[in-house]
């Protein structure tokens, strides 16, 4: 028998009930958030109405205007919207590290483990539920199941102040009167399965899977088993962020490095709160000043030894300010720092640069040269000096073949025309960006391989990289490092 394992944190149109809290006068009128009628942009939100309209999120601001013209149109403040979701996870991040990011307002949170914490599923759901509204300061949709599917599904179903729990061998019934629209289908799928007289997920549930893989092919074989409430893929957890980004605009220009200061410092002691909060350091600094007339300036510094300490960013990023010449009046002051993730995570990475294939005794080659080279940039300058190198020449990933097991998780890799089989798996993240804008979405392995039955299984296997393009269903292998 499943237990339950997956929660789902909730806010339907996060971006929409933001800046309703903000203005109450604007729940009287549809909302489209994204940009003005004339402006460019693409819709990120709407409400309910807008979108019985026929407005969707991706649509172009033009498109949705001619079709409700009595909507209001609002620009998307996105640091707002993040704050909210980063509250959500932050509240989920108070009983498990476990957590993902789906997609704005859509958090998963594995809950695995926590019978001994709380009396039943309802506890914990209504821990979270309560914890959730209070940090995002909007109510939360809770659902709670045994995977992501069933969890989803429950969220959304479920009633402000009272969260939805499936219970475990009920997944399937619970799915059944749902409509397939649920479901990841492609149009024509979803068109070919109406003209079957197939319209919920119940009466999916009940064809001959293996007709289904007949019909729909292989890919087909998994929308089948969320249909029936089979769902074994797992929580994995968010990538810390590449970099943390703080920006202040003055209502009034200013020529004085005195406010500068001023502001710097308080972005400072925000940012360095995050990052040691998070258990990150900044080993890179970045200050952008915008100029009334002559536009951008900025300058980074790196961060000796990478630091946490407040007083130590201010102290640089200080006399980074003192180097640019400020001849306008400044109107933005933007600070950027690249924080590490925990030195623990990432250790075995250093293992990408081995020079030990070759045979004792022989002479160096230009590959092992360069290995202990990037090697030595690392030990001295950090793992930044290494990405942004790499950023600069940026090879592309190569497409792989990878076979995997029904969570999803790698097991063998075809590469260079052999098979590898996958002897550890050492971390796995997802990294997700701009999700509304240009999405990237990928699941990353850090791996360790060897080369199956032959002899070479039997020595120390290779450090690679993999990651799966979740939107292209494309497996790649990284090559940024040599």
């Amino acid at each position: 028998m499943s237990r339950c394992s997956v929660a789902c944190l909730l806010i339907p149109h996060l971006p929409v009930r933001v800046e309703r809290r903000r203005d109450p006068s604007l729940s009287s009128a549809p909302l489209i958030v994204g940009g003005r009628r004339w402006d460019e942009g693409a819709v990120l939100d709407c409400c309910p109405r807008a979108s019985a309209a026929g407005v969707e999120p991706g649509m172009r601001l033009s498109q949705a205007e001619t079709l409700c013209p009595e909507a209001r149109f609002l620009p998307a403040d996105q640091e707002a919207y993040d704050a909210v979701h980063q509250a959500l996870i932050d509240s989920a991040r108070r009983l498990t590290p476990t957590t993902e990011t789906d997609e704005l307002g859509l958090v998963y949170v594995d809950v695995s483990g926590l019978k001994r914490r709380f009396d039943d599923d309802a506890g914990t759901a209504r821990w979270l539920m309560e914890e959730a509204t209070s940090a995002a300061a909007l109510d939360v949709q809770v659902g709670l199941g045994s995977g992501k599917f069933v969890t989803q599904q429950a969220a959304r179903a479920a009633q402000p102040g009272e969260p939805a729990v499936v219970p475990p061998g009920e997944e399937k019934a619970y799915l059944s009167p749902l409509d397939i629209a649920v479901l990841p289908l492609d149009p024509e799928m979803e068109r070919r399965l109406r003209l079957l007289g197939v319209r919920t997920l119940g009466s999916f549930a009940r064809l001959p899977r293996t007709a289904v893989l007949r019909q729909f092919g292989s890919a087909a074989g998994a929308l089948h088993d969320l249909a029936c409430g089979q769902d074994a893929r797992p929580v994995h957890a968010d990538a810390p962020p590449l970099r943390l980004e703080r920006s202040h605009r003055f209502v009034h220009p200013v020529s004085d490095r005195t406010p500068l200061l001023a502001h710097l410092k308080r972005m400072v002691d925000d940012a360095a709160a995050e990052i040691d909060r998070r258990g990150y350091q900044a080993e890179g600094l970045q200050l952008e000043l915008e100029e009334l007339e002559d536009g951008r300036h900025a300058v980074g510094k790196p961060v000796k030894p990478p630091s946490a300490s407040a007083d130590q960013l201010y102290r640089l990023g200080a006399r980074m300010l003192g180097t640019l010449s400020v001849g306008a009046p400044v109107i933005g002051l933007t600070l950027i720092i690249y924080p590490l993730r925990p030195f623990h995570v990432g250790a075995s990475q250093l293992t990408l640069f081995d020079a030990q294939a070759a045979s004792p005794g022989a002479q160096p080659t230009f590959g092992r040269a360069l290995r202990e080279t990037l090697r030595r940039l690392w030990d001295r300058f950090g793992e930044l000096s290494i990405l942004v190198a790499s950023l600069a020449v940026a090879p592309s990933p190569s497409p792989i073949q990878v076979t995997t097991d029904r969570g999803g998780l790698p097991r063998a890799v075809i590469w260079r025309e052999r098979i590898w089989e996958v002897r550890t798996i050492y971390e796995h993240w997802r990294e997700r960006r701009r999700w509304w804008a240009r999405p990237i979405a990928r699941d990353y392995f850090r791996l360790e391989i060897t080369g199956g039955s032959t002899p070479a299984a039997q020595s120390p296997g290779r450090m690679k990289v993999v990651f799966r393009d979740r939107e292209a269903d494309q497996w790649y292998v990284e090559r940024r490092y040599v």
